[in-house]
C-alpha cells in the first residue's frame, strides 16, 4: 500500500466522464465544478469524445483532456464494446481516485470500465431518466437494466429532483445512502444585463423585432429531448390567434434543425421565427427576450431553464419532472401539458397580452433561484461528497477486474 503524506496529501484526482464536448446543460454542469474547484484539492481531467467547445473551454482553465472517439449516443454492440475497453485502458492509466459519469449511456459505459480499472470511487449523476421515454420496449428494458446494474456499481448516485429520487431508490433498488438529491444551481450574478446592451443585441442579434415586440426563446439542443417541433407548432397556432408583435427565437443546434427549418417554411413563418444555432452569449440573449419556453419530454433539472428564471425572464415550460421543481404553476412561471402544443401557446398567449403577468412572474422567479438555487449551494453539497471519496493512497492499488 502506498504510505500518503499526511502533511501534503496529494490532490484527488477527479475524472468526469461526457459524451459531447458541447455547452449545453450537461456539460456546464461539469464546467462549472471546474471553474470553482480548489486547483490546490483536486486535479479534474475531462474524458470525452472529441475536441469540442467544452474542451476549449476546460483548457482554458488548464484542464487536461482525453479523447475516446469510439464513443457513441446511439446503441451499437461493436462501437459500444470497443468504447468499454478504450475506457477501461484511459482510467487504468490515469489512475483516478473519482470517476464521475454522466447521462445514461456514457454512464453505463463509464461505470462499468471505471470498476474493470479498480478506480475507487464511481459517482454518476442522472440528468433525468429518459428510458421511460424510449419508443421501443426493447430500449426501454435494456435501459432499465442498464441503469439498475449502473445503481450497483456506483459508490454514490446524485439526481437532480424528488421524482428521480423516489425512482432510483424504490424502482432501481439503489440503496438509500447512496442516493444524493442535490439540485442544480447557477452563478445568479451572471445573469442581467443593462438596458442599452439588450436594445443593441435586439437590434443587431434578433433582427431588430421592435420596442413593443414580445421575442420568445427557448435554448437548448434541438433534438427529441428537447421537444423543439411542439413550439413550432405553439408558434403557428400563436400568430393564428393574436395580431400582436410577436417572434420565436431558438438558440441551439442538433439532429432536428433541418426538421425544424423545414416546418417553419412549410407554415410561412419566415422572419417570425429564426434558429439562430449555438449561441456562447446565453446571458445577453436571455436578457434580450421576453419570454422563455423549455418543451422537454424529460428532464433531471435544466439549467436552461434556471439560467432564464435568473434573468428574470417568466418562463413556459412543460409540466415534466425536474421542470415542476422549479416552476410553481402562476407563480414563479407557467406550465403545460407535456407534448400539447395547443396547451403550450394558450399559456404563451397569456403572458403576451398581460405585461403585469409578465413582470410578476418574472420577479417571482428570480427571488425562488436566487434563494434556493445558487451555483454555490450546489457546489458545496458536490466537494463534501468528493471529500468523502477514498484516494488511491489511502485504499492502496486498486486490481480491477480481469476481462
Amino acid at each position: 500500500m502506498a504510505i500518503q503524506d499526511k502533511t501534503n496529501p496529494a490532490p484527488i484526482r477527479l475524472v468526469h466522464l461526457q459524451l459531447l464536448p458541447l455547452l449545453s446543460g450537461v456539460q456546464k454542469v461539469t464546467l462549472d465544478e471546474f471553474t470553482k474547484l480548489d486547483g490546490k484539492k483536486y486535479e479534474p481531467i475531462l474524458v470525452c469524445k472529441e475536441s469540442g467547445p467544452l474542451v476549449d473551454a476546460t483548457n482554458s482553465l488548464g484542464v487536461k483532456c482525453e479523447y475516446i472517439p469510439s464513443l457513441a449516443r446511439e446503441i451499437s454492440p461493436k462501437s459500444d464494446w470497443k468504447a468499454l475497453f478504450d475506457l477501461v485502458r484511459c482510467f487504468k492509466r490515469l489512475r483516478p481516485d473519482v470517476v464521475h459519469t454522466h447521462s445514461s449511456k456514457t454512464g453505463i459505459l463509464g461505470r462499468i470500465a471505471a470498476r474493470i480499472a479498480g478506480v475507487p470511487n464511481v459517482i454518476h449523476t442522472v440528468h433525468g431518466f429518459a428510458f421511460p421515454f424510449a419508443k421501443s420496449r426493447f430500449v426501454r428494458y435494456f435501459y432499465f437494466m442498464a441503469e439498475f446494474v449502473g445503481g450497483i456499481l456506483s459508490s454514490k448516485v446524485v439526481v437532480l429532483n424528488v421524482t428521480d429520487y423516489d425512482y432510483a431508490i424504490k424502482n432501481l433498488k439503489i440503496p438509500k445512502h447512496k442516493v444524493h438529491l442535490i439540485p442544480n444551481g447557477v452563478n445568479i450574478d451572471a445573469f442581467g444585463v443593462k438596458q442599452e446592451v439588450r436594445e443593441a443585441y435586439r437590434k443587431n442579434i434578433l433582427g431588430n423585432p421592435g420596442q413593443d415586440a414580445i421575442c420568445i426563446g427557448m435554448v437548448g439542443r434541438l433534438w427529441a429531448q428537447k421537444n423543439p417541433m411542439c413550439l413550432v407548432e405553439a408558434a403557428k397556432k400563436v400568430f393564428e390567434a393574436t395580431n400582436l408583435p410577436v417572434k420565436f427565437f431558438f438558440a441551439g443546434d442538433g439532429e432536428l434543425k433541418d426538421e425544424v427549418e423545414s416546418k417553419i417554411k412549410e407554415y410561412k413563418l419566415d422572419g417570425k421565427v429564426q434558429v439562430l444555432g449555438w449561441r456562447s452569449d446565453i446571458p445577453v440573449l436571455l436578457s434580450s427576450i421576453d419570454v422563455f419556453v423549455l418543451p422537454s419530454l424529460w428532464e433531471g433539472m435544466p439549467l436552461a431553464i434556471l439560467e432564464a428564471m435568473a434573468s428574470s425572464l417568466p418562463v413556459v415550460v412543460s409540466d415534466i419532472p425536474g421542470n415542476h421543481d422549479l416552476v410553481d404553476h402562476n407563480t414563479t412561471g407557467l406550465l403545460f401539458e407535456a407534448d400539447n402544443a395547443s396547451d403550450l401557446s394558450i399559456q404563451l398567449l397569456k403572458l403576451i397580452e398581460d405585461s403585469s403577468l409578465r413582470r410578476r412572474l418574472a420577479c417571482a422567479a428570480r427571488m425562488k433561484v436566487s434563494n434556493a438555487y445558487s451555483l454555490s449551494q450546489r457546489l458545496a453539497k458536490i466537494t463534501e461528497l468528493y471529500d468523502g471519496c477514498e484516494s488511491l493512497d489511502e485504499v492502496g492499488e486498486q486490481p480491477g477486474l480481469s476481462y
